[in-house]
Order: structure tokens, then C-alpha cells, then sequence
């Protein structure tokens, strides 16, 4: 799982994350606190790339893409806003898309992959990362999904 541009290796990123930000895994910290840190994280490594939380901008437009809640759900238009995403701001240079869960957080996997896959295919981003984390006493990566156009990674 590389993204050659940022010359990384995402398993060993992610080990790194979890490492150093143990204490705030521990804590049981909100999805939005671990998705700024894990956006610093990417920042450290994507010289000349623009690492945003919650950008919710296309060229200046709110972001939409189409996409369905669930298996059996209508395809709609729906105004989206991503965890983390690596991008040229004001271009359409899309590099990553990520979105971060807890596992304690029950919602529907399959919502966040659909999002994932709509980034992919109707903003052109290049790769995509969903990352399920483990928090609490023992944090840990649970599960990661990743695209990189032309393979699907998961652990």
C-alpha cells in the first residue's frame, strides 16, 4: 500500500500514527480530534499538496457526489464534507480521500466506502483510505481499505 507521489508506505504510517498519538487513541478522543492529527500526519509528508480536514470545496463550489447510504439505497446527490483529503487546492489535482471510524462508531461501513468510491470515480482522486481504529486501552488499526486505482488493499 504506497502512494509513490508522497513516497510512503501507508501500513507504516498508520503504525506511526497509532504510536504517536497513543494518548489521545487512549482517551477515547472524537473522530474529528483523530482525523486532525492523522491529517498532520499526511502534512509532514505531502510537500507541494494541500492537507485539509473537512474541506467541502470543489473549485470553489461546495463538494457534491452522488452516491447511496447503503446497500439498498437510492443513488443521490448529497453535499460532502471528508475527513481528510490531499489535493491542490483550487485545481483538480485529487490525490487522496481519507475517512476515519472508530469501531465503537456503529454507523454503516458500506456509507463511507460508497463516498470513498464517488471521490474516486466522479473527483478523480487517485487513492482513497478508509481506516477503522481501535481506541481505548490497546489502540490499534482494526481495518484499512485502500484503493489505489487499480487494486484494493485491505487488512
Amino acid at each position: 500500500m504506497r502512494i509513490d507521489e508522497l513516497n510512503i508506505d501507508i501500513a507504516t504510517l498508520l503504525n506511526e500514527f497509532v504510536n504517536e498519538e497513543r494518548d489521545l487513541l487512549e482517551v477515547d478522543a472524537s473522530e474529528q480530534a483523530i482525523s486532525n492529527r492523522l491529517a498532520r500526519k499526511f502534512e509532514l509528508v505531502s510537500h507541494g499538496w494541500n492537507v485539509d480536514c473537512e474541506y467541502n470545496r470543489d473549485q470553489g463550489a461546495i463538494k457534491s457526489l452522488k452516491y447511496a447510504l447503503s446497500e439498498n439505497g437510492d443513488i443521490e446527490d448529497r453535499k460532502v464534507i471528508p475527513d481528510v483529503i490531499v489535493h491542490r487546492r483550487k485545481t483538480n489535482d485529487n490525490l487522496l480521500a481519507i475517512e476515519v471510524k472508530k469501531v465503537s462508531n456503529r454507523e454503516n461501513r458500506f456509507k463511507d466506502e460508497a463516498k470513498l468510491k464517488a471521490f474516486r470515480e466522479q473527483l478523480g482522486y487517485k487513492y482513497t483510505l478508509f481506516v477503522d481504529l481501535e481506541t481505548g486501552e490497546n489502540p490499534s488499526i482494526e481495518n484499512v481499505v485502500f484503493h489505489d486505482g487499480n487494486s484494493h488493499f485491505c487488512k
